[in-house]
């Protein structure tokens, strides 16, 4: 689980900053990173948005050549680094020699290396500051190297939400900083150099859209907590839900992943990613002593506290829920250790890591760490409890046997008990209130009455003042409060108990497994027994009860107390010679056990998980004739006795020289008491003239301390810090207000102040001190408390006494926090209206709007550029002169407003105004004028105008109104057609069906017309466009044939002709050539000038119809044809009623049509 919450406490504001800020990639590398560099860089598009930044371990002696070489293999620009250089993206930066690099917001900073060469981790730094500043737009790749740099940096930034990609081990030319990386549990992906730009460019795309896409998609979320819950046994339903999205986003991203669908059925397809997301959830990101300010109270404060209240044969216990990899267990257990090792003879500690990270804790009881380490765990802790490795440090046996670690959850298994010290740093932060209050409740329940709680700076579950009371308030470390533990209600949070059939089948065979595996240790396995690291018996199998056996007393745990006595001997010299770790060690023992002849064989074997086994085979039992190969035992303890035998005569020797040595001590005692009684009654007479003495001094004490209450009470009363030290600068005396600074106790009195810790700069108070004992005047500092947060005065006076001018120094601490912030505010307002007056300078000045600012003189005051641009006058032009001046065609319409709103302190808005100005004489221009107010004082100062250029709506508006009358004017035209040919119907038919159905059809050919002119935008329309829907597309394309030019007709010869065609149409369907199968019509049009101007002639010519009689009647239909065309064309119609069918010929002017020259002849087309 997460060990820190000041990175991670940055990511809530992430999502803030994504899209934002540029996507910055830290790319580190050492051995072998040239290489890697050049395979990274290939693939780089010609365009992207990302900036690189590489940093690699260089000589600090030579000039890089990096920048030419890599240029050589990309296209994007490649930069080597310049202090307070600018990141932007689409560009690589390289760090120079001999520099340390960080990034503070977007600007890169070189500093001088403060480490000694050898020592220096360039890589970690500049990731850290890349975490802090960037978050989740964070990305760290780690590339071939030697060493561990990087490894503290990929923590930071996976703490922060980024990304970490790691090269391939196995691709890497050098491992070690691949490595390294991995082990930290931190790493996203581990890929090959040239498949991380691809990665990078899908996960970037697909990120900022899969967040916002799940945030409201509950049934998703609770179906992957669902399905994580059966996968693995913890249930994240009660996660911080932002943290929760976030990762899970990010695993989306990683997984080329877009949709929730698609991701459960990767969960479901792939039962590993459960388990990926699982330790994504988890944030395993830890360190030694992180938070050292922390620590160190927990040092000073809680720790000493514990050790002295145990006595030596009592047990510390201290509880590290969420462990992860057992950094912090292995901190704490250093601290109590060593102060156990002060005291010499201190209480026996337990340290319990938990977690529900199986792969964390493996490597927490493997206790082997990066070099990394270095730089966390102090060198006298570093020496005193690691051991050097080839690839980093080892925790040493003697720290290791303090700190168990198991599987442990805090919400749902059972805590432990009678606890000393619960450190939980950092782990609630990721918890909803639910479980805080649970969490909360568990660690009052596990502690002791006095039992300390130690959490993280960003943790305030509600519940928490309910349970435990404030001990070391800045660090974060509470006491429990007195009262009996309340009973624990642990939720069921478990795997569901509703299985599918398939893996339900599968868990039941495995569980019969575990059956038949534990009837065969059980029945057919020698006795056994599991020891930890302190001997202490944590199982034993059915079989083992023989050979045990409790004694009187208070039970023990302890192999050698519970192993049967006739066995102790042989148990005892195994235990005392214990082999290393996967090793074993045999002893026989030949006796009796109850009455019974045993022969055992007793076999202790070193597990890889630091636990020992105890295996007890007796071959007479087993009717084995063995020969004994082991060293035998005569009776099991002959050789160990004889030893202690041995051992108790030296022990007689020594007591009885001591006893000796003793009564000669007497004698010399007895003597100098005699001497002693003398001198006592000298010592009465001197004590008579002391007590004389005494009651003179009794009477000054109390004059004195009457005194020093005023002083105190004045002191006090003024609720200041103060310090008073000696001519050494040691510590003599301070008020309760300074142990807000200072970290002071009584028994700190007459240490020098310098060995104290403090929250302020300590070297400064002891400078400043140092000159007032030199020269005797006042000093006075301005000095910030370490965390930042307050600003204090120093002053540091003189301490004058009767004898001495200077006998030492009092100084005082004043918070000015609160007024330098004030005047800090005032700056920061100062210059915020700075900027917003120039912001406001530059909008009035760019503004697309005219303004201007006009005086009571008519005088203009201000105008902008696009005022100047409408009146042809400069802006400079402008000052002094009025308006009338400037503008002397639109000054009759300005000015009247201008005097309005100085008369009624009142806007004119929304005025229109038009005329020319000096800008363009030639064009009338229209404006809107809105005329305002600056009032000062209540009165009106001048008048602001803004001018706006709407001559183009203007334009608009008239276009406007000249269509809606075209409009109006079709409209009626129309109208006019429909009821003519309402009129015509109602005379010519004979039946109010008839009427419909003459007038559905009519209306219909005219609308159809009406379509095709509305298509056409009422412009032309091919005349072919208006006969084949109404006869081809009707009666087919064999009986119906079509001649002619490709004419375009206008509106008025569309609507005209397309009726007629219509009716002539309609008529042969009734009575001509389409009533009878075979007929046909033939209709050819054509341009014609017969000298009296051109014409356009259409011919209709019927065949194959009923033989005609005789004349035609002359219809509805005819009449309507003549009326159509002589009427609305002014043209002719001659109608031949032949017998063969009709023949009508239509004519009108040409000018109506025109031909269609982009398109081919009908002849051409046939």
């Amino acid at each position: 689980m997460p060990q820190d919450g000041d990175v991670t406490a940055a990511e809530s504001d992430s999502a803030a900053r994504e899209g934002s800020a540029p996507l910055i990639i830290g790319v580190g590398a050492s051995a072998g990173g040239l290489e890697a560099f050049q395979t990274l860089l290939s693939h780089l598009p010609e365009r992207h948005d990302l900036a690189l930044v590489l940093v690699q371990h260089l000589d600090p002696d030579h000039e890089s050549l990096l920048p030419e070489l890599l240029s050589k293999r990309t296209h994007t620009p490649v930069q080597s680094i310049t202090d307070g250089m600018e990141v932007r993206p689409g560009n690589i930066y390289l760090i120079p020699p001999g520099s340390s690099l960080t990034l503070e917001g977007d600007r890169l900073r070189l500093q001088a290396f403060d480490s000694p060469r050898g020592l220096r981790r360039p890589i970690d730094r500049f990731l850290v500051s890349l975490a802090q500043s960037a978050g989740a737009n964070a990305t760290g790749i780690i590339l071939s190297g030697t060493g561990s740099d990087g490894a503290v940096g990929v923590k930071a930034i996976k703490e922060a939400g980024g990304l970490v990609f790691v090269q391939d081990p196995k691709q890497a030319k050098y491992d070690g900083m691949p490595r390294s990386a991995l082990a930290t549990g931190a790493v996203d992906l581990v890929l090959p150099s040239s498949e991380m730009v691809d990665v990078l460019n899908d996960y970037y795309n697909r990120r900022s859209g899969i967040e916002p896409s799940i945030r409201n998609d509950a049934e998703f979320i609770e179906r992957v907590a669902k399905h994580v819950r059966y996968r693995t046994g913890h249930d994240f339903s009660h996660y911080k839900e932002g943290t929760f999205l976030r990762r899970l986003a990010v695993r989306m991203s990683v997984l080329g992943i877009d949709t929730p669908a698609a991701y459960l059925k990767e969960l479901i397809d792939n039962k590993a990613e459960a388990g990926r997301l699982f330790r994504d959830l988890l944030i395993n990101v830890t360190a030694f002593f992180r938070d050292h300010e922390a620590f160190e109270a927990l040092r000073e404060n809680v720790i000493p506290k514990i050790v002295q209240s145990r006595d030596r044969d009592e047990e510390i216990r201290v509880w590290v829920p969420g462990c992860s990899t057992g950094q912090e267990a292995y901190s704490i257990a250093m601290l109590m250790a060593d102060e156990a090792r002060r005291v010499d003879a201190g209480p026996r500690i337990a340290v319990f890591g938990t977690d529900i990270d199986d792969d964390a804790l493996r490597v927490a009881r493997r206790g082997v760490y990066p070099n990394a380490i270095a730089e966390e765990v102090p060198a006298e802790y570093l020496e005193r409890y690691f051991r050097p490795t080839p690839g980093g440090y080892e925790v040493a046996p003697t720290l290791r046997d303090i700190v168990r670690f198991s599987n442990q959850s805090i919400v749902k298994d059972p805590p432990f008990s009678k606890i000393d010290l619960v450190s939980c740093r950092n782990v609630t932060i990721y918890f909803d209130q639910v479980l805080q209050d649970l969490a909360i409740r568990v660690f009052h329940y596990a502690l002791r009455e006095d039992g300390f709680l130690f959490i993280g700076p960003s943790e305030n579950p509600p519940v928490l003042q309910r349970y435990f009371t404030d001990f070391v308030a800045g660090a974060r470390i509470f006491r429990r409060r007195a009262g009996p533990a309340r009973p624990l209600n642990l939720p069921n949070i478990g795997v569901p108990t509703i299985t599918p059939v398939g893996q339900r089948d599968a868990m039941a065979s495995e569980f019969q497994q575990r059956s038949y595996e534990q009837a065969l240790l059980d029945h057919h396995v020698p006795p056994y027994i599991v020891l930890n690291l302190s001997n202490e018996v944590i199982y034993a199998s059915d079989g083992a009860a023989r050979y045990l056996a409790v004694k009187p007393g208070a039970t023990k745990t302890g192999v050698l107390h519970l192993i049967r006595p006739e066995l102790e001997g042989v148990a005892r010299r195994l235990v005392n010679l214990a082999p290393e770790r996967g090793e074993r060690s045999e002893r026989e023992y030949q006796g009796e056990i109850d009455g019974k002849p045993v022969r055992l064989v007793l076999t202790l074997e070193r597990l890889e998980d630091d636990t020992t086994l105890l295996v007890l085979r007796d071959y007479l039992d087993l009717r084995d004739d063995r020969p004994g190969h082991g060293e035998a035992d005569d009776g099991g303890i002959t050789d160990y006795v004889r030893d202690l035998e041995e051992q108790l005569d030296g022990a007689r020797q020594t007591i009885r020289t001591t006893v000796e040595e003793l009564e000669t001590s007497n004698e010399e005692l007895k003597s100098s008491n005699e001497e002693m009684m003398s001198m006592n009654e000298e010592l009465q007479s001197a004590n008579e003239e002391l007590s004389t003495i005494n009651e003179e001094l009794q009477n000054k004490v109390a004059e004195l301390n009457e005194v020093n209450s005023d002083l105190s009470n004045f002191i006090h009363s003024t609720r200041i810090p103060t310090v008073f030290l000696d001519e050494d600068l040691r510590l003599r005396s301070f008020t309760p207000e300074a142990q807000t600074v200072f970290r002071f106790v009584e028994q700190d009195k007459g240490r020098r102040i310098d060995d104290i810790g403090a929250d302020i700069d300590l070297p400064t108070v002891v400078r400043l001190s140092q000159e007032v004992l030199a020269t005797g005047q006042a000093q006075e500092a301005e000095l910030q408390t370490a965390d930042g947060r307050a600003e204090m005065v120093l002053r540091v006076l003189p301490y004058r006494t009767e004898s001495a001018p200077v006998a030492g120094v009092v100084f005082t601490l004043t918070d000015v926090t609160e007024l330098r912030a004030g005047a800090r505010e005032i700056e920061h307002q100062r210059a915020q209206a700075q900027k917003n007056l120039a912001e406001i300078e530059e909008l009035y000045r760019v503004s697309p709007q005219a303004m201007a600012l006009i005086d009571r003189d008519m005088r203009f005051l201000r105008v902008n550029r696009r005022m100047a641009e409408i009146d042809g006058v400069s802006i400079d032009e402008h000052f002094g002169r009025t308006v009338a001046d400037v503008m002397p065609r639109l000054g009759d319409q300005m000015a009247p407003p201008v005097r309005e709103v100085f008369e009624r302190g009142e806007p004119v808005l929304d005025r229109r105004i038009s005329g020319h100005t000096e800008a363009h004489p030639e064009q009338e221009r229209v404006w809107e004028v809105d005329w305002y107010p600056i009032m000062e004082h209540g009165a009106v100062r001048a008048v602001g105008v803004n001018v706006r250029d709407v001559t183009h709506q203007a334009d608009m508006s008239r276009e406007l109104q000249r269509v809606m009358k075209e409009l109006q004017h079709r409209v009626k035209n129309m109208l006019s057609n429909v009821l003519a040919l309402v009129n015509r119907a109602r005379r010519e038919a004979t039946t109010d069906v008839e009427v419909f159905e003459t007038l559905a059809k009519r209306i219909e050919a005219l609308a159809n017309t009406h379509k095709l002119l509305t298509t056409a935008n009422w412009g032309a329309a091919r005349i072919r466009d208006i006969l084949e829907p109404e006869l081809s597309a009707v009666y087919g394309a064999d009986r119906v044939r079509l001649r002619g030019p490709d004419l375009l007709l206008n509106a008025r010869a569309t609507l005209s002709v397309g009726m007629a065609i219509h009716e002539l149409a309609t008529n042969a369907a009734k009575y001509g050539a389409f009533s009878n199968a075979g007929g046909t019509v033939a209709l050819s049009w054509s341009r014609l000038d017969e000298g009296e101007g051109e014409i356009v002639r259409m011919v209709w010519e019927e065949g194959g119809g009923p033989e005609v009689s005789g004349q035609g009647r002359q219809g509805f239909g005819s009449q309507l044809i003549v009326s159509t065309i002589e009427g609305g064309l002014e043209g002719r119609v001659e109608m031949d009623w032949r017998r063969e069918g009709l023949r009508c010929t239509i004519e009108f002017d040409y000018d109506l049509a025109r031909e269609n020259l982009l398109d081919v002849s009908a002849d051409a087309a046939e």
